[in-house]
Order: structure tokens, then sequence, then C-alpha cells
């Protein structure tokens, strides 16, 4: 799985030393994958741009309708020969595209890369991470008993944002429509503006 943010974005926010081992390096990216697994499964949609190829799409007034966004590029149109759809008789075309959000790179995104960081750190696989330890005040000779101290401020983890403040990206419909145009020659690249398909503020 490809991660939205580095082991060593989370090494450092837990006080791991640098660089990593293999174990300690697997294991904080065992710990992210697990986070975009949850916030995947909560947006409904991937953390990275993709190609689709869609069949039968009408190009209108509209421009085109498509079922993934945000749109990022028209790759290429071809006309269904021998295909009407509408009630006037509209060509439709198998559309190729990329679309999507890309939450590694876009600073508007950053909201979901700091989910996945704070989410990661308090992994139990992470359990052991300097910055999660309590500060030892003695321990016995043969290591059966230990006293924290208590006096001590215990270390503070940045504690993971709600949720719910990553819903500027969920998906609630499946239905991306392109900014207004005339329909268009095969393989014309159109930038596109996406519509109320998205939960409110979305992009």
């Amino acid at each position: 799985m490809e991660l939205i943010v580095t082991a060593e974005d989370v090494a450092r926010r837990l006080g791991y030393p640098t660089p990593l081992g293999d174990p300690v390096r697997q294991r904080i990216e065992v710990a992210v994958e697990d986070a975009q697994e949850t916030l995947i499964g909560h947006l409904g949609r991937p953390l990275f741009p993709a190609q689709y190829t869609e069949s039968g799409v009408r190009a209108g007034a509209d421009g085109w309708v498509l079922s993934h966004g945000p749109l990022i590029a028209v790759i290429s149109a071809v006309l269904e020969t021998g295909t009407t759809s509408g009630p006037f008789g509209t060509p439709t075309y198998t559309v190729t595209y990329t679309a999507g959000i890309d939450a590694r790179a876009d600073p508007q995104t950053a909201p979901l890369r700091l989910w996945v960081r704070a989410t990661a750190c308090h992994h139990p696989l992470l359990a052991d991470a300097p910055a999660r330890q309590r500060r030892v005040a003695s321990a016995s000779v043969e290591g059966q008993s230990v006293t924290y101290d208590t006096a001590a401020e215990p270390p503070v983890v940045l504690a993971p944002p709600d949720l719910a403040t990553t819903d500027r990206w969920r998906l609630r419909g499946r239905r991306v429509y392109q900014s207004p145009t005339r329909p268009n020659p095969p393989g014309l690249t159109i930038p596109g503006r996406y519509g109320h398909e998205f939960w409110p503020g979305g992009l």
C-alpha cells in the first residue's frame, strides 16, 4: 500500500532514533497502513488519483457525466459507433480519465495526513515508543519491580482528531459533473468542477 505519510514522519513524533532499523520501520508502516485503511473506509474513496474507463458516457451541454471525482483530466473519449441514448439520439463515448484526491502531496489534504499520523502514533504496535513511555524513577536489580516518576508530567502524544474532521473528502454519491461545455471531440482534456455529490464543504 502507498503511504501518505512516511515512517520517519511518525518516528519523529514518537521519539524513535533515526535512521530507523528495519523492525521499527516495519511496525510503523503497518500502523500507518491500518490508519489509512480506516480512513479509506470512512471516506469511501482511494487516497490517490486513479485512472478510470467508462462506457456509455454522453457529452452534453453540461459536459461529461462521470462516476469518479474530482476530475483531473480526460485522457480520451472514443465515440461508440452505432450507439445512441436519450430522446434526441445523443451519441455515447467510452471515456478514459484520471480522477481523485492526492492525500500525500496536495496541500489541501493536510488534515488527512494529520489524522493518519496521529492515529498511527497511538497504534498498539508502537506502544514501546519513547514518547509513549512514563519516566522510570527506579528499578530493582532483578528487574522485578519498577517505580515511575509521578512528579514528572506524562508524555503527550497528539491525540487523533475526530474522524468527522475528514468529512470534507467523504463521498456521498458517485456522480461527478464536468464544468459546462459543448460536446467535445474525442481526446480533448478539459478541467472540471464538482457538484452536490460530495458532503457539504467538499472539493
